[in-house]
Order: structure tokens, then C-alpha cells, then sequence
């Protein structure tokens, strides 16, 4: 309830950190039906944050033998929006109607019409305007005696759409006022700006000009409220993931140093039972060797970091990415276990240093470095082999992971917030994928075949992962 309530209040980062205690809770809920109800709420959450592969991912989590069928229908309804970023029309068409039977069946009313809305969108996206229509009409008055607002309007303006590709001028009109009419008591509801966008095209094609610019900034102007809205969910989301990081490192520290501190009462209490004498020589000799060891460690330490690392962000240079990669490869490749290859570079990079002095593009760097890593298994080796180029192997990873991991890596870039940088510039990167499955475990065809994928994804307008295929031989 909390984090619902938060969440329409528009207080993302309180609600984002009673969301991560709700995740937290998961594991040690045994009642199937108050499951259900949590994975909801994470599962609603991630699709507003364009995560759905985390909503997908969440939704294994459940039973659907244990829970009751009200419950069934509200989380395979919630999951409808995610498998259609990953499916055809065909299994969404086939899908949404399974939904809908199933939430009919258990009395749910709303969430089959909201998936129902999110079919008649799909079908709209194909560019099939009239099976829109006839879907429209079909179900219209049963959408508008639940009485819900926002559906309602969203339900008129997809409808507005279609009409108007149809060339039905007038109804698109009447539906896209019935759109902003149910629709303006609802803060971030796409359906005005979808309204104002018919209404614009409407007046623009009548040559009614002065309307028509009255239209697009009204339109623009909710568009960007919309945007900001999300900007601001997706700030406050990042932000308290890095503040319970940080806050479970600090713990971490904390327990270290109470093991130390209980280590060395039961030291002293030991050398208290010896002599003066013994003590005091004991401490000596104890205290230079503490000293002569530390000096020792830390300087082999440091050069070993000197030798192995890239300075500026922390994670292996050329050297030590090949030689850790070689003989993961020859594991991987012992053991018929696949690799994948991910290898990325900043888009216009060199504006940036150019534009703003090689201090920004050196927190550029940084900050992308950060994004990626957060996504990233402990068994990943992560390298940065050129100025703006990286490279990340998987292995145990089949190719088409990896290329969902260099998306989620992509999207995580393209957020990086570079307000904070007395700089305005946004950042993005292109990226290329390879797999043991097409390139071997050879280091130097893997790396050659990303790198092929790579610059196809420059080729294609950047800040696009391409997957290597191996139709490129």
C-alpha cells in the first residue's frame, strides 16, 4: 500500500525504497496468495520502468496452481505488456485473448479491458487500423460501463487513431474530445497526448493552422510533463539502488571491522597472562614484522594494480583482459561450455573531449563503467582495451543473453543523468555481440566477429546492439 500511495504521489524515491524492501521480502513468504499480491506491485513496477525483463522474470516466481484466480488474472494481465516486447502480433493476439477468457472467468473485468487496450494498441503498431475498429466497437460499451476513467480515455484515443488513418475525420474529432473529456482528471496519462496529436493532425489537414499550433503545444507540453515524470521514476530508481549498495558495503565494512576488534581482545587476553617482559618484545617484534609485511603487501599490491588495471576506471586493461579471457576460453572450451563476447564503443566520443576537455570524457568514462557493472555476473571479465572501447565476456552465457545483457547495458547508458556535469551532453554506445556458438573459443575470432556486429551498429545510426551472424562469413 505504501509504495502504491508513494508512487501516485509522485514521491518515487521513498517509494522506490520501500520497493526494494518489498523485494527483499520475497524469498521469505510462504503464503502463495499474499505472493501474489507482492509480485504484482514488482511486476506493475518494473513495466513502468521499462524493465521487462525483470517483470518476466518475476513472474516465474509464481504457482499459478496455489493462487486464486483472481490473482492468476492480475498478474498474467500485467505480464501481457512485457511478453509483447519480446513476441510477434501473432502470439500477442493469441495471448491476450487466453488473458482475457481467464480474467472474465474470475469476475476481473478491469484487467481484461486494460489488456484488451493493450491489444487494440498492438493492433494499431501493425498498422491494422480497421481490425482495430471492429475490436473498438465490439467491446465499447462494456469498457465504459466499469466506469474507470483512464481506461476510457485511453480505449478513445487509440480509437481516435485508427479512425483518423482510416480517413473517418469526424469520428476521429468526436472520439479524440471523448479521449480529453474521461482523461484530464488522470496526471501522466498518455492518452492526452495520443488526443491532442489526433486533434493537431485534424486541424492541420482542414489548414485551421492557428488551432493546429494551439493543438501540438498543448500536446508537447503534456508529452514533456510525461517524460519528466518518467525521467524522475527512473532517477529516483537509480539513486536508492546506489544508496542500499552503498549502505550494504558500509555494513560489510562494519562486520569486518567488529571481526578484527574481536580478534584482538582475544589477543590481549592471551599476552596478558605472559610476563611484562615477554609482552613488550612481543609487541616489538610483532609491530615490525606487521610493518615490514604491510609495506611488502601493499607495494606488490599496487604494482600488480598498476600492471593489470585501467587507472581511470578500475577495471582490466588489454593486458589483463587477454590473459584472463584466454584461460576462461580454455576452460569454457574443456568443459563445452559457451562464451559470449560483448564488445561496445562510445558514440562520438570525441566530440565530447573536443567540445568539453578530456575531464569530462574522463567522468564520462567512469559513470559508464558504473552503469554497466551493476548488471554484471562475478564471473564476467570486463575490460576497457581502447580510449572509448570496452569489451565484456560471459562465460556459461548462450548469445542471445549476452545480447539481452548488451541491451540492458545500452539503455543503462543512454539514462546516464549528465546534469549533474557542468556540461549539457547526452551518451550513448554501439554495440556488437559474439558467441562461441558462431566464432569458437578462439579470443582473436570472437573478438573480431564483435567487432564486425559492432560497427554494423554504427553503420546503422549507433546506439544499436547487433548480434554477429553467421551468415557473415
Amino acid at each position: 500500500m505504501a509504495v502504491n500511495v508513494l508512487f501516485l504521489s509522485n514521491n518515487y524515491k521513498l517509494g522506490f525504497s520501500y520497493f526494494e524492501q518489498l523485494i527483499d521480502s520475497i524469498p521469505s513468504i510462504t503464503d502463495p496468495e499474499l505472493l501474489a499480491n507482492v509480485i504484482v506491485i514488482v511486476m506493475f513496477t518494473y513495466n513502468q520502468l521499462e524493465r521487462f525483463d525483470l517483470t518476466l522474470l518475476y513472474e516465474r516466481y509464481i504457482d499459478f496452481d496455489t493462487i486464486s484466480p483472481k490473482m492468476s488474472c492480475l498478474i498474467r494481465a500485467t505480464s501481457i505488456d512485457a511478453k509483447y516486447q519480446q513476441h510477434d502480433l501473432a502470439f500477442m493476439e493469441a495471448e491476450a485473448g487466453n488473458v482475457i477468457n481467464e480474467c472474465i472467468a474470475a469476475k476481473q473485468i478491469i484487467p481484461a479491458n486494460l489488456v484488451r487496450k493493450e491489444l487494440m494498441r498492438a493492433f494499431i503498431n501493425d498498422n491494422n487500423h480497421k481490425r482495430a475498429l471492429s475490436f473498438f466497437q465490439q467491446h465499447i460499451e462494456e469498457i465504459q460501463q466499469i466506469q474507470y476513467p483512464m481506461l476510457i480515455s485511453q480505449i478513445n484515443a487509440l480509437a481516435a487513431q485508427a479512425h483518423l488513418e482510416e480517413g473517418y475525420l469526424k469520428k476521429a474529432l468526436f472520439l479524440a474530445d471523448k479521449a480529453l473529456e474521461f482523461g484530464q482528471a488522470s496526471p501522466n496519462n498518455i492518452a492526452l497526448v495520443e488526443a491532442y496529436d489526433v486533434l493537431y493532425r485534424i486541424a492541420k489537414a482542414e489548414q485551421n493552422f492557428q488551432q493546429a499550433l494551439a493543438y501540438l503545444e498543448r500536446k508537447q507540453q503534456i508529452e514533456n510533463e510525461f517524460k519528466a515524470s518518467k525521467t524522475s521514476q527512473q532517477i529516483a530508481y537509480h539513486t536508492v539502488k546506489s544508496e542500499i549498495e552503498l549502505k550494504n558495503q558500509r555494513i560489510n565494512l562494519l562486520d569486518r571491522d567488529n571481526e578484527l576488534l574481536f580478534l584482538q581482545q582475544s589477543i590481549y587476553k592471551e599476552e596478558a597472562k605472559n610476563s611484562r617482559l615477554m609482552l613488550i618484545l612481543a609487541t616489538l617484534i610483532g609491530t615490525i614484522a606487521l610493518v615490514l609485511a604491510y609495506r611488502g603487501l601493499t607495494g606488490r599490491k599496487r604494482f600488480k594494480l598498476m600492471a593489470e588495471y585501467d587507472q581511470l576506471t578500475g577495471i582490466s586493461n588489454r593486458y589483463n583482459f587477454n590473459n584472463q579471457a584466454k584461460q576462461a576460453l580454455k576452460h569454457c572450451q574443456a568443459k563445452h561450455v559457451p562464451v559470449a563476447m560483448i564488445l561496445f564503443d562510445l558514440d562520438h566520443f570525441k566530440l565530447i573531449n573536443d567540445q568539453f576537455g578530456h575531464a569530462t570524457g574522463d567522468w564520462a568514462l567512469q559513470q559508464i563503467v558504473l552503469a554497466c557493472k551493476q548488471f554484471m555476473r562475478s564471473n564476467d571479465i570486463f575490460g576497457r582495451i581502447g580510449g572509448e572501447e570496452f569489451v565484456i565476456m560471459m562465460p556459461g552465457c548462450e548469445l542471445d543473453k549476452a545480447t539481452l545483457l548488451a541491451e540492458i547495458c545500452r539503455d543503462a547508458i543512454v539514462s546516464i543523468d549528465c546534469n549533474s556535469n557542468e556540461h549539457q551532453f547526452s551518451l550513448s554506445a554501439s554495440f556488437g555481440v559474439s558467441g562461441s556458438e558462431i566464432s569458437g573459443y578462439d579470443l582473436k575470432q570472437l573478438l573480431a566477429d564483435a567487432d564486425k556486429a559492432m560497427y554494423q551498429a554504427k553503420a546503422k545510426g549507433r546506439n544499436q546492439v547487433v548480434e554477429y551472424q553467421q551468415t557473415e562469413h
